[in-house]
């Protein structure tokens, strides 16, 4: 039930002020102290904007657009009657209760940044970008050939074959393969841009898991989507690895600077993807590049994100959220291995044996 009585509860002024004072300059900008006194009504007072710009205007003493420490505590005190002095403080309570304290804030960064380490360093994207471009760089003097586009090796021992589904390797080993440098260069320039910052906060091992996920839905999704196609590339990995970046800024999102800077590149990243691949299919252009690795890479790293990032700050609906993205994740992986052992003549697979044809 509200009071007419005046305010009288004991309020510290100056961390109300503080609240306020959002950028820690010590002035808050008069024309954003009037329109928190001209917010709705939250007493029996209703401030008018002609009230509001008197007493703004008398407490501005030099006159400067900016309302000080002092000046501010005129404007607590403002010489009226009770009920407009009451007003003005609750509007400026509810004013500062509204905003983030700097400290809390600042403490949130440091919740985050002080994840960060590099003791030890991080060492295993790079370790997978090394074992790429050497093994790019081996195949490329074996054929004699170094393009843009090439070499593809395909009777190499690790590219995954389709007629060679039997060897369960190949669902793993064709990350290290790459269709020319272009290929091998943008996967490298993607995997340590978005791997090195995660591996700095959540460690190897998590980044590992991460990878190997979307490398192996990858494989499985493309062999489902396009049966008959061999395949080569690490973009399954990096693509779950920017869907980690994704399941991170969920996961941490109070304790992170820069959220919204990087939710708003991840997003420019993704978007990007999705309408370089409505182009093609509108206009029917066949770059060999498999979409659905692209797709399945990153709704991996998106669920098993969720579930292996180390969550700074734990609260309930994210513990909620991680189940449920892994318990999705653990079905849709359970589905495709079940679709490549008993129904891959239903969507088009070789028989998983089926090289021993072209042998004999």
């Amino acid at each position: 039930m509200r009071s007419n009585a005046p305010y009288s509860e004991p309020i510290n002024w100056h961390d109300i002020f503080l609240r306020i004072d959002a950028d820690g300059d010590g002035l808050i900008l008069r024309s954003e102290l009037r329109q928190y006194l001209l917010r709705k009504p939250i007493s029996e007072v209703p401030l008018s904007a002609g009230l509001v710009d008197n007493l703004l205007a008398r407490v501005d003493y030099n006159d400067d657009g900016y309302i000080n420490l002092q000046e501010f505590y005129a404007l607590v005190n403002v010489p009226q009657d009770a009920q407009v002095r009451s007003a003005v403080r609750r509007a400026l309570v509810q004013a500062g209760l509204s905003m983030t304290p700097r400290s809390q804030k600042a403490h949130a960064d440091r919740i985050y940044l002080e994840a960060y380490s590099c003791c030890p360093p991080p060492l295993t994207i790079p370790a997978f970008v090394i074992a790429q471009i050497c093994v790019y760089i081996y195949y490329a003097n074996k054929m004699g050939s170094a393009g843009p586009y090439s070499p593809v090796p395909f009777d190499s021992e690790i590219i995954y074959d389709p007629k060679r589904r039997i060897e369960a390797w190949r669902f793993v080993s064709y990350m290290f393969l790459h269709a020319g440098y272009v290929h091998l260069l943008s996967n490298c320039f993607m995997a340590l841009v978005v791997g090195l910052p995660l591996e700095a906060v959540h460690k190897w091992w998590r980044l590992l898991l991460l990878y190997l996920a979307g490398v192996i839905a990858g494989s499985l999704a493309s062999s489902i989507a396009d049966p008959q196609s061999y395949l080569v590339g690490a973009s399954g990995g990096v693509y779950a690895l920017i869907a980690a970046h994704l399941a991170n800024v969920i996961l941490n999102w109070s304790e992170m600077p820069f959220n919204w800077v990087r939710l708003l590149v991840l997003l420019v990243l993704m978007i990007t993807d999705v309408t370089v691949f409505f182009y093609n299919a509108y206009y029917g252009v066949d770059n060999k590049v498999s979409y659905s690795a692209h797709l399945a890479g990153f709704v991996s790293g998106l669920l098993v994100g969720m579930m292996v990032l180390r969550n700074l700050r734990k609260l309930l609906w994210e513990i909620i959220l991680k189940w449920v993205g892994f318990v999705i994740y653990i079905g849709l992986f359970t589905a495709a291995v079940i679709v490549h052992i008993f129904f891959y003549k239903e969507v088009g697979m070789y028989p998983p044996d089926a090289y021993k044809n072209d042998i004999n």
